[in-house]
């Protein structure tokens, strides 16, 4: 799959979109990409993370933990 053929998406329309944001993220995460659909996937669930709605908040919740988990583990 080529990241660069891909439709890239806004950060407005990924922070109206939690469960397409989530999928992004998480993807980006797991390949290391950079994009700006990555960018603006991030952007979008930080939001989430901090405002979302109860059971989108948790979700993102825990992405950030896992990765902040991650890096202490590679830290220590």
């Amino acid at each position: 799959m080529l990241s660069g053929c891909k439709e890239t998406k806004s950060e407005a329309w990924y922070k109206q979109h939690p469960d397409e944001t989530y999928a992004v993220y998480t993807q980006c995460l797991k390949d290391g990409e950079a994009s700006d659909n990555c960018e603006f996937a991030h952007r979008a669930a930080l939001m989430f993370a901090q405002e979302g709605q109860p059971g989108v908040k948790e979700k993102f919740e825990a992405i950030f933990q896992q990765e902040a988990e991650k890096r202490n583990a590679v830290t220590q």
